[in-house]
């Protein structure tokens, strides 16, 4: 089993980030549903890790931000890194935006 582990890692060490992330979201997805109360946690576990390597210190904001996105819009993020890093992109921006003086 723990050969098995090790195999696994050097597999995931060998991709891309967009691949690496696609795999993990594909591992979650299917617990992506209303009945499931720990869909959002489970989700911002996942994509916390990439949103950090995107926008560095707002990454729980924006991950806080797109977790509460319906659940169809979360399932797309989730199958798409392209729209993750647009959305996050623009989560950011709103940040921004509001963090600006009036």
């Amino acid at each position: 089993m723990a050969q098995q582990q090790q195999v696994q890692q050097q597999q995931m060490a060998q991709m891309t980030i967009e691949q690496r992330y696609l795999v993990a979201c594909h591992q979650i997805i299917s617990a992506v549903v209303p009945e499931n109360p720990n869909y959002k946690d489970q989700v911002g576990t996942v994509l916390y890790e990439y949103i950090t390597q995107i926008v560095g210190p707002k990454a729980p904001k924006v991950t806080g931000m797109l977790i509460d996105l319906p659940i169809e819009d979360i399932k797309l993020i989730m199958q798409d890194w392209s729209l993750l890093n647009t959305r996050v992109v623009q989560a950011s921006e709103l940040l921004d935006q509001q963090a600006m003086p009036q």
